[in-house]
């Protein structure tokens, strides 16, 4: 099941260790992390589903979240204003201390990683380097010519690496988180 409160606790987090973020980049770091936790143990941090989009794989909730919408969030939108402040395009984290209590250690391990080494990138940076993934590439040709708005991507698309991927993970590895997601033991 996805959570909002997950995702807006990791986007307080990453922004904690930023001054400011962009939409692009806060949604091309939370994937990454995705991606990584999930090459790493098996799962994601957010559990969101995942749509190639013309900008590259997108998490849905997270870009819901993002949207600030109150309709969308219900019951986490007051939660989302406490942790996270929106200026134009650019998101910051409050002042507000956090406890994290929906993060797992490891998700918060991805998500250092991705900051350590993906931090310093612009989100077109981000971007760019996205879609050299597999799960997005494969659909490129249909963002050429906008015939579709997303395609929704299966968990295990996720399980892609590409060759200067600093994830850093064995094809065995890739075969067992496959099949772990996949259900074929």
């Amino acid at each position: 099941m996805i959570e909002a409160t997950v995702i807006i606790q990791a986007f307080h987090y990453l922004l904690s260790k930023s001054k400011r973020m962009g939409k692009i980049k806060l949604i091309k770091l939370v994937y990454l992390a995705d991606k990584y936790h999930l090459l790493k143990y098996g799962r994601t941090v957010t559990n969101d589903d995942y749509y190639a989009m013309e900008f590259g794989p997108v998490g849905t909730t997270v870009k819901d979240v993002l949207s600030f919408d109150k309709d969308v969030l219900a019951t986490e939108f007051k939660y989302l204003k406490k942790l996270v402040k929106k200026s134009g395009d650019d998101f910051f984290a409050s002042k507000t201390t956090v406890d994290y209590d929906h993060l797992a250690e490891t998700d918060k391990e991805a998500l250092d990683f991705v900051m350590a080494k993906f931090g310093k990138m612009t989100g077109t940076q981000l971007k760019n380097y996205t879609h050299r993934y597999p799960e997005w590439k494969q659909y490129a040709h249909l963002f050429e010519g906008k015939c579709v708005g997303r395609v929704r991507l299966e968990p295990e698309e996720l399980i892609s690496v590409i060759d200067d991927d600093c994830f850093s993970v064995s094809k065995e590895r890739l075969d067992t988180v496959r099949n772990m997601i996949t259900g074929m033991f």
